[in-house]
C-alpha cells in the first residue's frame, strides 16, 4: 500500500529555499466566512502560538471569497510542514500557496 502523500512542500525544498528560524508565508484561499477564517487561524496558532503568527486578508470584490496570508515566525521546518498539513484538513480550503 502507498504511503499517504504529504500536503506540504518537501522538507528538502523548504530547507533549500528558507532559513530557519525565520519568517515563512502561507496563503490560503477559501470562502469569506468566519468559520474558514477561524479554521485557518487555528491551524497556525496551534503549531506556532499566537505570538509567532500574524494574519492579513484580502476579500474578493463581493466578499464571497478570501485570501488569508499567514506570516509564521517558524523556528523549524517541521513547524511549517505541520501548519500546511493542518490547513489541508480545512474542508472548505480552495487553494494553498
Amino acid at each position: 500500500m502507498d504511503e499517504p502523500r504529504s500536503k506540504a512542500p518537501s522538507r528538502e525544498l523548504l530547507l533549500a529555499n528558507h532559513v530557519f528560524p525565520g519568517e515563512y508565508i502561507v496563503k490560503a484561499f477559501g470562502p469569506g466566512t468566519d468559520d474558514f477564517r477561524g479554521a485557518i487561524r487555528s491551524a497556525a496558532v496551534v503549531v506556532v502560538g499566537e505570538e509567532r503568527a500574524s494574519f492579513t486578508e484580502r476579500a474578493s470584490r463581493h466578499g464571497a471569497k478570501v485570501c488569508i496570508t499567514l506570516t509564521l515566525n517558524a523556528e523549524t521546518v517541521d513547524e511549517v510542514i505541520d501548519v500546511y498539513e493542518r490547513i489541508h484538513t480545512v474542508g472548505t480550503l480552495a487553494l494553498i500557496l
